[in-house]
């Protein structure tokens, strides 16, 4: 009788061990293409546990997943895993997660996926792992695909190159007839005017007398550090530039050399006959 009682409290106790226990298993299809999704569905026989659970599996390198439906829990696509926490389970004692994995356009081969729930029971933390699961990914229709794809761009880029080579030719040689049609032109400096050395009309004088020539310029430029500055312009729209008016020739050497040394290295000297350019 001793023996029977204590037979029949074993197999309670275990009973109540196993019904404590957390069991898990995952249903996922055989095979996928690349650049595919396929769904995963996870059931879990929660036992007792009624506080934290988490379930995470990890991915093949560059899949994804999204939710499908996680029964209440917050699922989040990180650590190149699914995972899904639950502060507590769903009351249900069987319940079943599924969400959604997207293959990566380069895969091809064997896949296998495995996955973890973690929970605590009695203040210890506890672990199921999954049976591993394999699924086999196709990958040569994908690769034709992305070859066609790959090959038509090709031809797209090296028909922009051609045309946009073309279109370089076609203005270069625009711009040559322009460059060539045009007439040459002289470049001017273009000098700060000083307040200092203004621009004076010198009155004409009798007899003969010398200034000193700095410049002559189709435009108008500014110049400063001539003293006694004068000008005059030609019938033909060109400006000439003086310094001084002098009655010694001696005296517009000076003026000359001054002018050299201001960086007027064109300086020279014009004679006039009453107020006129002797040539």
């Amino acid at each position: 009788m001793i023996k029977h009682i204590a037979f029949a409290f074993l197999f309670f106790a275990v009973n109540i061990s196993f019904a404590q226990e957390l069991t898990a298993t995952q249903k996922l299809p055989a095979n996928a293409a690349a650049n595919s999704e396929f769904i995963v569905e996870v059931t879990i026989n929660k036992g007792q546990i009624n506080g934290f659970m988490k379930f995470f599996q990890p991915l093949p390198e560059g899949f994804t997943a999204k939710e499908i439906d996680s029964k209440g829990g917050s699922f989040t696509f990180s650590e190149n895993g699914a995972k899904i926490v639950w502060i507590a389970p769903p009351g249900e004692l069987t319940f079943t997660v599924s969400y959604k994995i997207m293959v990566h356009e380069a895969a091809n081969g064997a896949k296998i996926l495995g996955g973890k729930v973690s929970y605590i029971y009695n203040n210890e933390r506890k672990a199921f792992d999954l049976e591993n699961k394999t699924i086999i990914i196709d990958n040569s229709a994908e690769v034709a695909k992305l070859a066609a794809i790959r090959k038509e761009a090709a031809k797209i880029d090296a028909a922009n190159a051609e045309a946009a080579k073309a279109a370089a030719l076609a203005k270069s040689r625009e711009m040559s007839k322009k460059e060539a049609k045009k007439e040459p032109t002289t470049k001017t400096p273009v000098l700060p005017l000083s307040s200092k050395t203004p621009v004076t009309a010198i009155p004409s004088s009798p007899g003969k007398t010398f200034r000193v020539q700095v410049g002559a310029y189709n435009l108008k430029p500014k110049i400063t550090g001539v003293p006694e500055h004068s000008t005059i312009t030609l019938d033909n729209g060109m400006t000439k530039h003086f310094s001084g008016n002098f009655s010694s020739y001696e005296d517009a050497a000076k003026r000359k050399k001054q002018m050299i040394d201001k960086g007027f290295n064109g300086a020279f000297i014009v004679s006039f006959e009453n107020g006129k350019i002797v040539k």
